[in-house]
């Protein structure tokens, strides 16, 4: 148990505090000082005249009063409970001016290691709520913040003054997050090797109608299809075989020369190559490819409000490169070679390669968030389009929700770590080659990643970020005891 003491310094003499509290509290004053007072809540240390006010503060109730009468508090200090042993021994301390020891008393600690391990991983977690379609994305960062900023930004342009821009937002590279950009980009191409040997042994499915995803021997037996005539199959999935992109889920954008440069329009669309957004935000973060090169500043960009007076001009971009190396290299950061019937063996090890696609996958999006924090990235409000530069492209192809209202450009706002790398989540079971999941015990299933439950179908071990999701503690019931559980 944690013991504090309350000490109050700078009293005047013995002889006037005696005085003092005898003129506010005569049927205390003849009491010879006590060393200790025991009470049901614990150990009160007291002295001379100072007694009444440690009972006060430690029983409670009366306390202002006290503080009014007695003027004793002017400055406190906490000591630790051997200090506090030793100035309760010591007369002469109790005696001198100085200082004097009123209580102390004892409490739990606030935050005990289990409570701080059961914060970072909690027993159980929420599912992952579904957002409206029929509504936009909130908002990363406050909306009143960016409204601010925006703000301050527009007077200092009235001013003249140029914006105060910082690496890499002023084009130049961040030296430390070079490494991370080329470590990242080696564990995106592990992770897409991973998961199409894994996919050879554990079978994936993937809704014909809708974008549920499944994985197990059979799909899963919960109505809940959100595509198109589901209301005459009543909510029933239509099961196909799933593929590397049902796991990994494909999100790409468009590579740029010169993300300071010419800004994407839709009649020049064409121009640009798509490639997956990982890789492009590597490729912003100092990786350098052969097939996709970029831009390297060694003048500052100098903008003044939202316009930029200064880029250094426009360099002309280099043609696409056609080679078989280009070719080559696209196989490894994309999943087209996996997807046109590339053979894949399965692999060796099962368990192995399930532990390495796994690392891969957390090391890819720790380098991402890492990535994230400074290099700019926008995602579309109210589709999956995702750009990776300081503003978005001007392409009219957003077909989500009152696009018609917007002549088909995305509402760009910052985008978040699983806008990048969606998580994809799927329904879990402890036991895979159990029977599949049904609607009646819905509430008792926990989900993961669709990456993660593949790799731990393949042997891995579970992480413990993930634990509180999967609901592993939470025995599913029969069929028959589910209405009998509260």
């Amino acid at each position: 148990m944690a013991v504090t003491a309350i000490v109050a310094s700078s009293f005047p003499s013995s002889q006037h505090l005696i005085s003092s509290s005898s003129s506010s509290c005569p049927h205390r004053a003849s009491k010879a000082r006590t060393p200790l007072l025991q009470s049901s809540r614990g150990s009160i240390a007291t002295c001379s005249s100072s007694s009444f006010v440690g009972e006060k503060l430690f029983l409670g109730g009366g306390i202002n009063q006290s503080i009014r009468e007695c003027s004793l508090w002017r400055k406190l200090i906490f000591v630790p409970p051997k200090v506090v042993s030793e100035l309760s021994d010591s007369e002469a301390y109790l005696d001198s001016p100085t200082g004097e020891v009123f209580g102390y008393a004892s409490a739990e600690p606030r935050n005990t290691s289990a409570a701080r391990k059961y914060d970072r991983h909690p027993q159980n977690v929420d599912l992952p709520p579904v957002l409206p379609k029929k509504k936009k994305k909130p908002y990363p960062i406050p909306i009143h913040k960016v409204l601010r900023s925006a703000r301050n930004d527009k007077k200092l342009a009235h001013m003249g003054v140029e914006k105060h821009l910082e690496p890499p937002k002023n084009g130049l590279l961040v030296p430390e997050l070079i490494p991370v950009a080329y470590q990242t980009l080696e564990s995106w191409k592990v992770l897409i090797e991973g998961l199409a040997q894994l996919l050879t042994v554990v079978p994936v499915y993937g809704c014909r109608e809708c974008p549920e995803v499944y994985v197990g021997s059979t799909g899963h037996l919960i109505q809940d299809c959100s595509g198109p005539q589901n209301v005459k199959r009543r909510s029933r999935h239509v099961w196909v075989r799933g593929t590397i992109n049902d796991v990994l889920i494909p999100t790409e954008a468009y590579h740029l020369f010169d993300p300071f440069g010419h800004r994407i329009k839709h009649e020049t669309r064409f121009n640009y190559e798509r490639i997956p957004a990982v890789v492009e935000l590597c490729i912003q973060a100092g990786v350098e490819l052969s097939q996709y090169p970029s831009r390297r500043r060694s003048i500052p960009v100098r903008m003044l409000g939202k316009k930029v007076i200064d880029r250094g001009g426009f360099a002309e971009e280099p043609k696409p490169c056609r080679s078989q190396d280009a070719m080559a290299l696209l196989s490894e950061i994309d999943t087209y070679a996996v997807l046109n019937g590339q053979f894949m063996s399965p692999p060796a090890d099962t368990r192995k390669a399930a532990e390495r696609t796994l690392k891969a996958y957390s090391t890819v999006r720790s380098g991402v968030r890492q990535l994230m924090k400074k290099y700019t990235v926008k995602a579309c409000g109210y589709c999956s389009e995702v750009h990776v530069g300081p503003w978005g492209h001007n392409a009219k192809l957003c077909g989500a929700f009152k696009h018609q209202w917007r002549d088909g450009k995305h509402g760009w706002q910052d985008a978040t770590i699983d806008e990048v790398i969606p998580p994809n989540f799927v329904w879990h079971l402890k036991e895979p080659k159990g029977p599949p999941p049904t609607g009646a015990l819905k509430r008792f299933y926990g989900k993961a990643p669709a990456v993660v439950e593949v790799c731990v179908q393949a042997g891995a071990e579970i992480p413990d970020a993930y634990r509180p999701m999967m609901r592993l503690d939470i025995v599913v019931p029969e069929a028959e005891e589910a209405r009998l559980v509260a």
